[in-house]
């Protein structure tokens, strides 16, 4: 028995060891959660550490997000609900044309509340919030120096009007 869990909190350790992993994407659910499949094993839900996009469908967290809409465009009669899902099926296309069906290398992180494993894809995650699709959503776990470099990304974003940013 011993053996056994000894065995399990290796392979879990291993699973979350500083190395970057491969996995190729199956399949892109939103802009910041994606289906890797490593080799012919099952498919994973991964969700990108440190960032967030709009949603693509109806729900609770819509109305967070067209918060975060109104604050960026405070004179916008367009801000609405339609216009969140809208900017979310962006975001989702902008991650799909570039990286559908294409091998990625990632960083484990653990999983989350709903059972996805948080990941880093540097490309990814940057390009992302370089293009205004996402917003910066702060983590203790990745590194300062990520930190600012996302921030000064956001910033960048907000200021040359790209995705969410972009006037409508």
């Amino acid at each position: 028995m011993k053996k056994i869990v000894l065995m399990m909190m290796l392979i879990v350790a291993s699973l979350f060891a500083n190395e970057w992993q491969e996995a190729k994407v199956k399949y892109v659910i939103d802009g910041d959660t994606l289906m890797l499949q490593k080799g012919t094993s099952k498919p994973f839900k991964v969700r990108l550490i440190a960032l967030d996009t709009f949603e693509n469908k109806f729900n609770h967290r819509v109305f967070g997000q067209l918060e975060i809409l109104k604050n960026v465009h405070p004179m916008n009669k367009k801000n609405t609900v339609k216009k969140v899902i809208a900017l979310g099926f962006k975001a989702q296309e902008y991650v799909s044309a570039r990286y559908l069906h294409k091998t990625v290398k990632y960083h484990a992180y653990g999983y989350d509340k709903y059972n996805r494993l948080l990941v880093w894809i540097e490309v990814l995650n940057f390009s992302l919030i370089r293009q205004g699709w996402a917003v910066y959503y702060p983590n203790n776990q990745i590194s300062k120096e990520r930190k600012a470099y996302l921030l000064k990304l956001s910033r960048d974003a907000n200021v040359n009007h790209r995705g969410i940013y972009a006037r409508y």
